[in-house]
Protein backbone atom coordinates (compact mmCIF):
# COMPACT_ATOMS: atom_id res chain seq x y z
CA UNK A 1 0.00 0.00 0.00
CA UNK A 2 1.51 3.32 -1.30
CA UNK A 3 1.62 6.04 1.50
CA UNK A 4 0.80 9.70 -0.18
CA UNK A 5 1.08 12.68 1.66
CA UNK A 6 -1.61 15.50 -0.29
CA UNK A 7 -0.51 19.08 0.23
CA UNK A 8 -2.86 22.33 -0.27
CA UNK A 9 -4.02 25.16 0.76
CA UNK A 10 -7.48 24.60 -0.15
CA UNK A 11 -8.64 22.25 2.48
CA UNK A 12 -11.88 21.37 0.30
CA UNK A 13 -9.98 20.38 -2.03
CA UNK A 14 -6.90 18.19 -0.61
CA UNK A 15 -9.61 16.31 1.47
CA UNK A 16 -11.64 15.23 -1.97
CA UNK A 17 -8.61 14.46 -3.67
CA UNK A 18 -7.38 12.25 -0.23
CA UNK A 19 -10.69 10.51 0.06
CA UNK A 20 -10.54 9.54 -3.23
CA UNK A 21 -7.03 7.97 -3.32
CA UNK A 22 -8.10 6.05 -0.04
CA UNK A 23 -11.13 4.14 -2.33
CA UNK A 24 -8.36 3.32 -4.37
CA UNK A 25 -6.84 1.51 -1.52
CA UNK A 26 -3.53 4.17 -0.86
CA UNK A 27 -2.80 5.23 2.61
CA UNK A 28 -2.94 8.84 2.74
CA UNK A 29 -2.72 12.37 4.95
CA UNK A 30 -3.18 15.65 4.30
CA UNK A 31 -1.13 19.00 5.17
CA UNK A 32 -2.80 22.48 4.12
CA UNK A 33 0.40 24.04 3.79
CA UNK A 34 4.18 23.90 3.43
CA UNK A 35 5.11 24.16 6.85
CA UNK A 36 2.75 21.43 8.11
CA UNK A 37 4.06 19.18 4.95
CA UNK A 38 7.08 19.10 6.56
CA UNK A 39 6.12 17.97 10.05
CA UNK A 40 3.85 15.07 8.59
CA UNK A 41 7.08 14.21 6.01
CA UNK A 42 9.08 13.76 9.04
CA UNK A 43 6.50 11.49 11.49
CA UNK A 44 5.42 9.35 8.81
CA UNK A 45 7.91 9.50 5.56
CA UNK A 46 5.55 9.17 2.95
CA UNK A 47 6.81 7.65 -0.53
CA UNK A 48 4.78 10.31 -2.52
CA UNK A 49 3.75 13.56 -1.96
CA UNK A 50 1.22 15.03 -3.84
CA UNK A 51 2.25 19.22 -3.72
CA UNK A 52 0.32 22.34 -4.95
CA UNK A 53 2.95 24.92 -5.85
CA UNK A 54 0.45 28.09 -4.98
CA UNK A 55 0.37 28.25 -1.58
CA UNK A 56 0.55 31.45 0.91
CA UNK A 57 3.61 31.72 3.03
CA UNK A 58 6.34 28.62 2.23
CA UNK A 59 4.93 28.41 -1.20
CA UNK A 60 5.38 24.61 -3.41
CA UNK A 61 8.72 24.89 -4.63
CA UNK A 62 9.84 25.95 -1.31
CA UNK A 63 8.71 23.03 0.22
CA UNK A 64 9.40 21.35 -2.34
CA UNK A 65 13.49 21.50 -1.59
CA UNK A 66 12.76 21.12 1.97
CA UNK A 67 11.26 17.88 1.31
CA UNK A 68 14.03 16.80 -1.04
CA UNK A 69 16.55 17.32 1.76
CA UNK A 70 14.38 14.54 3.93
CA UNK A 71 15.95 11.27 4.55
CA UNK A 72 14.45 9.59 2.96
CA UNK A 73 12.91 11.84 0.84
CA UNK A 74 9.78 11.08 -1.50
CA UNK A 75 8.83 11.78 -4.78
CA UNK A 76 7.00 14.29 -5.83
CA UNK A 77 4.05 15.39 -8.08
CA UNK A 78 3.66 18.99 -8.82
CA UNK A 79 -0.38 19.80 -8.77
CA UNK A 80 -1.30 22.99 -9.74
CA UNK A 81 -3.34 25.61 -11.76
CA UNK A 82 -0.49 27.44 -12.78
CA UNK A 83 -0.18 26.01 -16.10
CA UNK A 84 3.35 28.50 -17.24
CA UNK A 85 6.40 26.74 -18.23
CA UNK A 86 8.88 28.40 -16.01
CA UNK A 87 6.88 27.00 -13.01
CA UNK A 88 7.60 23.64 -14.55
CA UNK A 89 11.03 23.97 -15.23
CA UNK A 90 11.72 24.62 -11.85
CA UNK A 91 9.69 21.98 -10.04
CA UNK A 92 11.57 19.57 -11.99
CA UNK A 93 14.80 20.69 -11.74
CA UNK A 94 13.77 20.89 -7.31
CA UNK A 95 13.48 17.28 -8.01
CA UNK A 96 9.65 16.55 -8.89
CA UNK A 97 9.50 13.59 -10.73
CA UNK A 98 5.82 14.93 -12.26
CA UNK A 99 4.04 17.72 -12.80
CA UNK A 100 0.10 17.74 -13.52
CA UNK A 101 -2.73 20.99 -14.03
CA UNK A 102 -5.35 21.36 -12.48
CA UNK A 103 -8.22 20.07 -13.09
CA UNK A 104 -6.85 16.47 -13.96
CA UNK A 105 -8.86 13.09 -13.49
CA UNK A 106 -8.44 11.13 -10.38
CA UNK A 107 -7.00 8.14 -12.98
CA UNK A 108 -4.25 10.33 -14.36
CA UNK A 109 -3.25 11.03 -10.64
CA UNK A 110 -3.74 7.40 -9.58
CA UNK A 111 -1.36 6.32 -12.58
CA UNK A 112 1.29 9.08 -11.42
CA UNK A 113 1.52 8.31 -8.13
CA UNK A 114 1.81 4.61 -9.29
CA UNK A 115 4.83 5.35 -12.24
CA UNK A 116 6.51 7.59 -8.86
CA UNK A 117 6.20 4.73 -6.71
CA UNK A 118 7.70 2.48 -9.62
CA UNK A 119 10.81 4.69 -9.60
CA UNK A 120 11.57 4.76 -6.11
CA UNK A 121 11.35 1.34 -5.62
CA UNK A 122 13.59 0.64 -8.67
CA UNK A 123 15.54 3.33 -7.14
CA UNK A 124 15.59 1.57 -3.47
CA UNK A 125 16.45 -1.88 -5.21
CA UNK A 126 19.40 -0.64 -7.31
CA UNK A 127 20.48 1.26 -3.80
CA UNK A 128 20.09 -2.23 -1.66
CA UNK A 129 21.71 -4.02 -4.62
CA UNK A 130 24.92 -1.77 -4.58
CA UNK A 131 25.25 -1.58 -0.62
CA UNK A 132 24.48 -6.21 -0.43
CA UNK A 133 27.46 -6.39 -3.20
CA UNK A 134 29.95 -4.24 -1.52
CA UNK A 135 28.63 -5.91 2.16
CA UNK A 136 29.30 -8.71 0.41
CA UNK A 137 32.62 -8.34 -0.85
CA UNK A 138 33.83 -6.24 2.61
CA UNK A 139 32.55 -9.78 4.29
CA UNK A 140 35.07 -11.82 2.02
CA UNK A 141 37.68 -9.29 3.01
CA UNK A 142 37.08 -9.54 6.32
CA UNK A 143 36.81 -13.29 6.69
CA UNK A 144 40.24 -13.85 5.56
CA UNK A 145 41.43 -10.86 7.63
CA UNK A 146 40.20 -12.27 10.65
CA UNK A 147 41.45 -15.54 10.22
CA UNK A 148 45.29 -14.04 9.50
CA UNK A 149 44.85 -12.08 12.34
CA UNK A 150 43.04 -14.75 15.09
CA UNK A 151 46.38 -16.76 15.10
CA UNK A 152 49.16 -14.93 15.91
CA UNK A 153 46.50 -13.62 18.87
CA UNK A 154 46.04 -16.49 20.00
CA UNK A 155 49.78 -17.31 20.26
CA UNK A 156 50.11 -14.10 21.98
CA UNK A 157 47.21 -15.48 24.83
CA UNK A 158 49.34 -18.49 25.16
CA UNK A 159 52.80 -17.26 25.31
CA UNK A 160 51.31 -14.85 27.93
CA UNK A 161 50.01 -17.31 30.01
CA UNK A 162 53.82 -18.82 30.00
CA UNK A 163 55.50 -15.90 30.87
CA UNK A 164 53.16 -15.45 33.67
CA UNK A 165 54.17 -19.08 35.27
CA UNK A 166 57.66 -18.51 34.48
CA UNK A 167 57.02 -15.17 36.79
CA UNK A 168 55.47 -16.94 38.98
CA UNK A 169 58.10 -18.90 39.61
CA UNK A 170 60.99 -16.95 39.41
CA UNK A 171 62.44 -14.78 42.83
CA UNK A 172 62.00 -11.32 42.23
CA UNK A 173 61.19 -8.38 44.03
CA UNK A 174 57.67 -7.54 44.90
CA UNK A 175 57.14 -4.43 43.04
CA UNK A 176 58.63 -5.78 40.22
CA UNK A 177 56.85 -8.60 40.02
CA UNK A 178 53.43 -6.65 40.13
CA UNK A 179 54.73 -4.59 37.42
CA UNK A 180 55.64 -7.41 35.09
CA UNK A 181 51.81 -8.98 36.16
CA UNK A 182 50.42 -5.95 35.40
CA UNK A 183 52.13 -5.41 31.97
CA UNK A 184 50.69 -9.22 30.91
CA UNK A 185 47.45 -8.54 32.22
CA UNK A 186 47.40 -5.12 29.66
CA UNK A 187 48.67 -7.47 26.85
CA UNK A 188 45.90 -9.71 27.28
CA UNK A 189 42.86 -7.11 27.59
CA UNK A 190 44.13 -5.59 24.44
CA UNK A 191 44.44 -9.22 22.62
CA UNK A 192 40.95 -9.82 23.74
CA UNK A 193 40.16 -6.71 22.39
CA UNK A 194 41.50 -7.61 19.27
CA UNK A 195 39.59 -11.08 19.03
CA UNK A 196 36.21 -8.91 19.85
CA UNK A 197 37.03 -7.16 16.67
CA UNK A 198 38.47 -9.93 14.13
CA UNK A 199 34.74 -11.94 15.79
CA UNK A 200 32.30 -8.88 14.50
CA UNK A 201 34.58 -8.48 11.55
CA UNK A 202 33.33 -12.36 10.50
CA UNK A 203 29.53 -11.43 11.05
CA UNK A 204 30.18 -8.68 8.10
CA UNK A 205 29.78 -12.06 6.07
CA UNK A 206 25.74 -12.11 6.58
CA UNK A 207 23.60 -15.22 5.97
CA UNK A 208 20.54 -16.11 8.05
CA UNK A 209 20.70 -19.15 9.33
CA UNK A 210 17.23 -20.55 9.01
CA UNK A 211 17.51 -23.91 10.56
CA UNK A 212 18.84 -22.09 13.75
CA UNK A 213 17.17 -21.43 16.68
CA UNK A 214 13.81 -19.54 16.75
CA UNK A 215 12.21 -17.40 19.03
CA UNK A 216 8.98 -14.99 19.51
CA UNK A 217 10.32 -11.57 19.02
CA UNK A 218 8.92 -9.90 22.26
CA UNK A 219 10.22 -12.66 24.49
CA UNK A 220 13.87 -12.07 23.04
CA UNK A 221 13.83 -8.59 23.72
CA UNK A 222 12.17 -8.52 27.32
CA UNK A 223 15.29 -10.87 27.77
CA UNK A 224 18.24 -8.59 26.19
CA UNK A 225 16.54 -5.47 28.89
CA UNK A 226 16.60 -7.93 31.93
CA UNK A 227 20.38 -8.41 30.89
CA UNK A 228 20.74 -4.85 31.19
CA UNK A 229 18.18 -4.14 33.99
CA UNK A 230 21.17 -2.83 35.58
CA UNK A 231 22.09 -0.36 33.38
CA UNK A 232 18.56 0.91 32.71
CA UNK A 233 18.06 1.05 36.26
CA UNK A 234 21.19 3.51 36.98
CA UNK A 235 19.92 6.16 33.75
CA UNK A 236 16.89 6.31 35.25
CA UNK A 237 15.25 4.62 32.27
CA UNK A 238 11.89 4.02 31.20
CA UNK A 239 10.66 1.11 28.96
CA UNK A 240 7.53 1.09 26.71
CA UNK A 241 6.64 -2.63 24.53
CA UNK A 242 4.13 -2.40 22.37
CA UNK A 243 3.69 -5.19 20.31
CA UNK A 244 0.85 -6.00 17.66
CA UNK A 245 -1.25 -9.09 18.49
CA UNK A 246 0.30 -12.00 16.87
CA UNK A 247 4.00 -11.30 16.44
CA UNK A 248 4.76 -13.03 19.35
CA UNK A 249 3.43 -16.16 17.13
CA UNK A 250 5.63 -15.20 14.90
CA UNK A 251 8.67 -17.75 14.55
CA UNK A 252 11.79 -16.02 14.03
CA UNK A 253 15.85 -16.92 13.58
CA UNK A 254 16.82 -15.89 17.52
CA UNK A 255 21.08 -15.69 16.57
CA UNK A 256 20.56 -12.96 14.00
CA UNK A 257 17.20 -10.74 15.95
CA UNK A 258 18.99 -11.14 18.87
CA UNK A 259 22.15 -9.66 17.39
CA UNK A 260 20.16 -7.06 15.94
CA UNK A 261 17.84 -5.92 18.52
CA UNK A 262 20.75 -5.85 21.21
CA UNK A 263 22.98 -3.50 19.13
CA UNK A 264 20.01 -1.43 18.85
CA UNK A 265 19.19 -1.20 22.29
CA UNK A 266 22.92 -0.62 23.30
CA UNK A 267 23.34 2.06 20.85
CA UNK A 268 19.81 3.36 22.14
CA UNK A 269 21.22 3.50 25.64
CA UNK A 270 24.79 5.02 24.77
CA UNK A 271 22.61 7.89 23.21
CA UNK A 272 20.93 8.08 26.50
CA UNK A 273 23.56 8.00 28.59
CA UNK A 274 25.39 10.74 26.44
CA UNK A 275 22.34 13.18 26.46
CA UNK A 276 22.09 12.76 29.98
CA UNK A 277 25.62 13.44 30.80
CA UNK A 278 25.34 16.68 28.68
CA UNK A 279 22.26 17.66 30.86
CA UNK A 280 22.31 16.21 34.12
CA UNK A 281 19.87 18.08 35.45
CA UNK A 282 17.23 17.58 32.49
CA UNK A 283 13.72 17.28 33.23
CA UNK A 284 12.41 14.68 31.05
CA UNK A 285 12.91 11.13 32.35
CA UNK A 286 15.07 9.57 29.17
CA UNK A 287 12.60 6.83 27.31
CA UNK A 288 13.43 3.84 25.54
CA UNK A 289 10.21 2.84 23.16
CA UNK A 290 9.97 -0.54 21.27
CA UNK A 291 7.41 -1.66 19.13
CA UNK A 292 6.28 -3.92 16.76
CA UNK A 293 3.58 -4.06 14.00
CA UNK A 294 2.44 -5.57 11.13
CA UNK A 295 2.90 -3.19 7.54
CA UNK A 296 2.24 -4.33 4.05
CA UNK A 297 2.33 -8.20 4.66
CA UNK A 298 5.58 -7.79 6.36
CA UNK A 299 6.92 -7.06 9.85
CA UNK A 300 8.08 -3.60 11.43
CA UNK A 301 10.11 -3.20 14.46
CA UNK A 302 11.03 0.25 15.46
CA UNK A 303 13.75 1.10 18.57
CA UNK A 304 13.05 4.74 19.62
CA UNK A 305 15.23 6.48 22.00
CA UNK A 306 15.43 10.47 23.84
CA UNK A 307 18.68 10.39 23.51
CA UNK A 308 21.38 12.11 22.22
CA UNK A 309 20.34 12.10 18.39
CA UNK A 310 22.73 12.17 15.15
CA UNK A 311 23.84 14.95 12.95
CA UNK A 312 22.01 15.01 9.58
CA UNK A 313 25.20 14.94 7.92
CA UNK A 314 26.07 11.76 9.40
CA UNK A 315 23.07 10.05 9.38
CA UNK A 316 24.13 9.00 5.49
CA UNK A 317 27.23 7.18 6.87
CA UNK A 318 26.05 5.40 9.84
CA UNK A 319 25.39 2.12 9.08
CA UNK A 320 29.50 1.94 6.90
CA UNK A 321 31.83 -0.27 8.86
CA UNK A 322 33.88 0.99 10.94
CA UNK A 323 32.20 4.06 10.84
CA UNK A 324 31.35 5.51 14.53
CA UNK A 325 30.06 8.77 16.37
CA UNK A 326 31.51 7.14 19.57
CA UNK A 327 35.41 7.91 21.53
CA UNK A 328 38.22 6.16 20.21
CA UNK A 329 37.42 2.99 22.58
CA UNK A 330 33.97 3.05 22.98
CA UNK A 331 32.72 1.86 19.74
CA UNK A 332 34.34 0.22 16.83
CA UNK A 333 31.75 0.89 14.09
CA UNK A 334 30.52 -2.43 13.38
CA UNK A 335 27.64 -2.62 15.38
CA UNK A 336 25.03 -0.81 12.73
CA UNK A 337 26.83 -2.27 10.21
CA UNK A 338 26.23 -6.09 11.11
CA UNK A 339 22.60 -4.80 11.89
CA UNK A 340 22.37 -3.64 8.15
CA UNK A 341 23.81 -7.22 6.85
CA UNK A 342 21.14 -9.52 8.45
CA UNK A 343 18.63 -7.21 7.98
CA UNK A 344 19.23 -7.33 4.27
CA UNK A 345 19.97 -10.86 3.96
CA UNK A 346 16.13 -11.56 5.83
CA UNK A 347 15.14 -8.79 2.08
CA UNK A 348 14.16 -5.89 4.46
CA UNK A 349 15.49 -2.70 5.68
CA UNK A 350 16.65 -0.91 8.20
CA UNK A 351 16.27 2.95 8.39
CA UNK A 352 16.96 6.00 10.81
CA UNK A 353 15.54 9.45 11.85
CA UNK A 354 17.09 11.57 13.99
CA UNK A 355 18.16 14.78 14.92
CA UNK A 356 20.72 16.41 17.70
CA UNK A 357 18.54 16.57 20.91
CA UNK A 358 15.39 14.74 20.07
CA UNK A 359 16.23 10.98 19.92
CA UNK A 360 16.60 8.58 16.90
CA UNK A 361 14.59 5.86 15.90
CA UNK A 362 15.02 2.84 14.24
CA UNK A 363 12.62 1.11 12.38
CA UNK A 364 13.09 -2.58 10.89
CA UNK A 365 11.22 -3.67 8.16
CA UNK A 366 11.49 -7.76 7.30
CA UNK A 367 8.99 -9.11 4.48
CA UNK A 368 7.79 -12.41 5.86
CA UNK A 369 4.68 -14.91 5.54
CA UNK A 370 2.37 -14.00 8.75
CA UNK A 371 -0.20 -16.75 9.52
CA UNK A 372 -1.17 -15.09 12.78
CA UNK A 373 -3.75 -13.10 11.71
CA UNK A 374 -6.21 -11.88 9.12
CA UNK A 375 -5.13 -10.48 6.17
CA UNK A 376 -6.87 -7.02 5.81
CA UNK A 377 -7.16 -6.24 2.23
CA UNK A 378 -7.69 -2.55 2.26
CA UNK A 379 -10.82 -0.47 1.01
CA UNK A 380 -12.76 -1.87 -1.92
CA UNK A 381 -11.76 -1.18 -5.32
CA UNK A 382 -12.93 2.10 -7.19
CA UNK A 383 -16.97 2.56 -6.60
CA UNK A 384 -17.08 3.35 -10.49
CA UNK A 385 -15.07 2.91 -13.44
CA UNK A 386 -15.98 5.92 -14.87
CA UNK A 387 -13.54 9.05 -15.61
CA UNK A 388 -13.70 12.09 -12.05
CA UNK A 389 -12.06 15.10 -12.54
CA UNK A 390 -10.75 17.07 -9.14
Amino acid sequence: MVHVLVVDDERDFADLVAERLRARGMEVQTAYSGPEALEAARASSPEVVVLDITMPGMSGLEALDALKAEKPSPEVILLTADSTLGTAVAGMKGGARDYLLKPTDIDTLVAAIGEAEGRRMEALSRQRMAEAAKLAALGELATGVAHEINNPLQVMLNEAGWVEEMIQDTPMEAGSRRDLLESLELIRRQASRCKAITSKLLTLRCAVDSRGAVADLPALVRGLLEARKSRLEGLGIRVQERWADGIAQLRLPSTEWEQVMANLIDNALDAMEAMKAADPVGHDAPVLTLTGDFRDGGLEVAVRDTGCGIEEHLLTRIFEPFFSTKEVGKGIGLGLAICHGIIEAMGGSITVRSSPGHGSIFTIRAPMAVHARNEHNGPGSPASAKEETI
